[in-house]
C-alpha cells in the first residue's frame, strides 16, 4: 500500500475516536440530566402528597371571599341608593345635583384605583 493510504486509514480511525468521543460525553450528560429529572419528580410527587388535603381548605376559603365580596356588593349598592341622585338625608334634592332624567357626569378614568363595581 501507498503511504498515502496509511494516512487516510490513520485519519478515519482518529475521526471515529473524536465521534465516538463526543457521543460518550452525550450519553453521559444525558445520564446526570435523567438523574437529576428523577430527583425533581421525586420532590414534586412528595409536594402533591403533602398538599392533597389544601382543595378542602382552598374552597372554603374561596366561598368565604365570595360571600364577603356578595356583602360588599349589597353594602355599596345600599350606599349608593342612599347616596345616589344628590338626594340628601331628608329625601330633598340637593342644589345642582342632578335629576333621575340625567344621566351621571362622566367620573375620570384613574389607572390607580381597582374595582369591580
Amino acid at each position: 500500500m501507498k503511504p498515502e493510504h496509511y494516512v487516510s486509514i490513520v485519519l478515519v480511525a482518529v475521526t471515529l475516536l473524536v465521534v465516538v468521543a463526543f457521543l460518550v460525553a452525550v450519553i453521559v450528560e444525558l445520564r446526570r440530566t435523567y438523574m437529576r429529572l428523577i430527583t425533581i419528580l421525586g420532590a414534586v410527587g412528595e409536594t402533591i402528597e403533602k398538599t392533597n388535603g389544601l382543595d378542602v381548605l382552598v374552597g372554603g376559603i374561596a366561598s368565604d371571599l365570595a360571600a364577603g365580596q356578595e356583602a360588599l356588593g349589597a353594602a355599596v349598592g345600599r350606599l349608593e341608593q342612599r347616596l345616589g341622585g344628590g338626594a340628601t338625608t331628608n329625601g330633598a334634592p340637593e342644589a345642582g345635583s342632578v335629576s333621575a332624567s340625567e344621566p351621571p357626569p362622566e367620573q375620570p378614568n384613574r389607572g390607580d384605583v381597582f374595582s369591580n363595581y
